[in-house]
């Protein structure tokens, strides 16, 4: 077992070959200052030393003020130590001043050397009770540390089953309605890239990217021959197809999970418009909630860019020129303004996320 390291400060010659030889008689290794200066520039140095054997007056740096200077240097107030004073007088108000500072003996001079020796095994067994105390710490914390590795190995695993969940849950609609093709994942690419554009932090943009695809959910309650139907829709039919957002919405809110909340409220109002004319509720402005604004414009924006039974697909520059300018059906007050400045500003990225996930020919 490596032995303990006493710092023994003394300005008597004598005095530190005396004590030198009777601290390693008793199993401790030894190394001497003559002075505080000294002291203090070899125990900044030795990061081996825990016990200070100091006289406490010497000239210069006196005992009192190199106790202070070990207890607040940077280097060393944090290190295990026990700190013991020689004196040859017991003045009472260096005593008091001594153990402020953190001396844990005071022994007067000439020293009983047998005391001294009870003083230097209670110090030992301090600083080896310490060490223990900071080593079972910090294999505390190295085993945190490895169960937080896990923990988020685990939150990744869940986290990647729970995106499957929702992504097959959006599939389902997608199954209802093929001609979709690769529309929800779409969607959610582009959800995410308007969110970061709209300056929102990377969880939430990761947020609406798994919500947004679940928009159309609702399709699974709307009957084939009215969502399949390729003519025009009677009244009844079109009144059928307008509840599939409240259906979605019924089907979404049984979990309060932060995702599905969210998606509970796009299913809900993505087809709610920004001057009102939009369904199920006729909302307006900021009535509407602004993962659901954003849903609403890639939305349309894709649906532009796709094949239907009913038109051909659209170059971007066209879908952009109708969603910034208009047509007979689309209008930019159907859309929230920031949402529609974030999609001019990063049409780019829009097209590129159509482009490298566009439906196969």
């Amino acid at each position: 077992m490596t032995k303990l390291k006493v710092l023994i400060v003394d300005d008597e010659p004598d005095i530190r070959l005396e004590l030198s030889d009777f601290i390693e008689e008793i199993d401790f290794e030894c190394v001497v200052a003559a002075n505080g200066e000294e002291a203090l520039a070899t125990f900044k140095q030795d990061d081996a030393i825990h016990i200070v054997l100091s006289d406490l007056t010497m000239p210069g740096m006196t005992g009192l003020q190199l106790l202070d200077r070990i207890a607040k240097d940077l280097d060393t107030k944090d290190r295990i130590r026990r700190f013991v004073f020689m004196t040859g007088n017991g003045d009472t108000r260096s005593v008091i001043d001594a153990m402020r500072l953190g001396a844990s003996e005071f022994m007067l001079k000439p020293l009983d050397l047998v005391r001294l020796e009870d003083i230097m095994m209670e110090a030992r067994e301090f600083v080896i009770s310490e060490r223990f105390k900071l080593l079972n710490a910090q294999a505390k914390e190295a085993q945190l540390a490895a169960s937080e590795v896990e923990i988020s190995a685990l939150n990744r695993g869940i986290k990647k089953a729970y995106a499957e969940a929702l992504a097959c849950l959006a599939r389902a609609a997608e199954y209802k309605d093929p001609e979709t093709g690769a529309h929800i994942t779409r969607i959610g690419e582009y959800a995410a890239c308007l969110a970061s554009e709209l300056g929102w932090s990377p969880d939430q943009c990761e947020m609406l990217r798994l919500a947004a695809p679940l928009h159309d959910v609702g399709k699974v309650a709307t009957p084939d021959a009215v969502l399949l139907k390729e003519g025009p829709l009677t009244d009844d039919e079109f009144v059928t197809m307008r509840k599939h957002p409240e259906f979605g919405y019924e089907v979404l809110s049984m979990s309060d999970y932060p995702v599905m909340t969210m998606a509970a409220r796009i299913a809900l109002n993505h087809h709610e418009r920004w001057d009102g004319g939009g369904y199920p509720r006729g909302l307006k402005g900021n009535e509407i909630p602004i993962e659901a604004s954003i849903t609403t414009l890639v939305d349309v924006y894709d649906a532009l860019r796709s094949v239907r039974p009913y038109k051909p697909a659209m170059t971007h520059e066209q879908a952009m020129r109708i969603i910034l300018e208009g047509d007979g059906r689309t209008h930019p007050d159907h859309f929230r303004p920031d949402v529609l400045k974030a999609f001019k500003t990063a049409n780019q990225a829009m097209n590129a996320i159509f482009e490298s996930m566009a439906d196969p020919e």
